[in-house]
């Protein structure tokens, strides 16, 4: 089961011990998906405390430098379907059952590196907000299950996009309706109800962070993650991404180590 990143890859999936991996494997593997009985990655998250490791197995020769992210599925709120990454059920638009799909590594703020994910859109799906960022990314109660103690993107998606025109949002947010202890709103907006297909890239050099969607010009910089996000040094840190409608997909994410 293979997919296109630019590069000859296969992609498999495997459930151990409760924690759920995707793993790259270079080209002419011909494994399945395996989750231990079927497609969907389930399993109890093991407390933030999980000690760091290293991601993935080195992908094609051609692209030495490029890694996969282990990844866990804390609650079992996503799907594997053809080498995707979707939110299980059917939620109506503007649903605020939101999950997070995120690295099973969770000291992301000692290192520097560059992530890449890509994610698809359906035509006239529900309104959603496709969260892509750094953090403890856990369920907030109190703000509608956006993640909390994390730095993100907040990306409006869908027929009517909750009326705001399809903004993107840069934030970061602990715990508390509206708290933001960083926000940058309205720094851009993707194309509408039409739907795509859209790049994410976050890259971190020491305390400074820059979000970007490739395909759409916009960059946000935070100079200072202490300043905007002091949780991240003194919690999980953790690549995460998610939302609340199946009518979303994300390709497996890819890691780039800076020396």
């Amino acid at each position: 089961m293979c997919k296109d990143f630019g590069y000859a890859i296969c992609w498999r999936a495997l459930v151990l011990g409760g924690l759920s991996l995707s793993v790259l494997a270079s080209a002419g593997c011909d494994s399945p998906i395996k989750t231990g009985g079927g497609v969907k990655l389930d399993g109890a998250s093991p407390p933030d405390a999980v000690p760091g490791a290293d991601v993935g197995l080195a992908p094609d020769a051609a692209t030495p430098n490029w890694d996969s992210i282990d990844l866990l599925d804390a609650d079992g709120g996503f799907d594997l379907t053809g080498g995707e990454i979707r939110r299980t059920g059917n939620e109506p638009s503007q649903s605020s059952n939101r999950h997070y799909m995120k690295s099973v590594r969770a000291d992301y703020i000692a290192s520097d590196w560059t992530y890449q994910i890509t994610f698809h859109s359906s035509a006239n799906a529900p309104d959603d907000i496709i969260f892509i960022g750094l953090g403890e990314a856990v369920p907030d109660s109190s703000f509608y299950n956006e993640p909390r103690n994390s730095v993100n993107f907040r990306i409006h998606q869908g027929a009517t996009s909750f009326g705001n025109g399809w903004d993107v949002d840069v934030v970061a947010h602990d715990v508390g309706n509206l708290h933001w202890t960083y926000s940058n709103l309205g720094v851009g907006a993707l194309p509408g109800a039409a739907g795509g297909t859209h790049t994410v890239q976050m890259s971190k050099s020491g305390a400074e962070t820059t979000l970007e969607i490739l395909d759409a010009g916009i960059v946000v910089t935070i100079p200072d993650l202490a300043v905007a996000a002091p949780f991240l040094y003194t919690g999980a840190s953790r690549i995460f991404f998610g939302n609340a409608s199946s009518a979303y997909s994300f390709d497996p994410p890819l890691l780039l180590l800076s020396p």
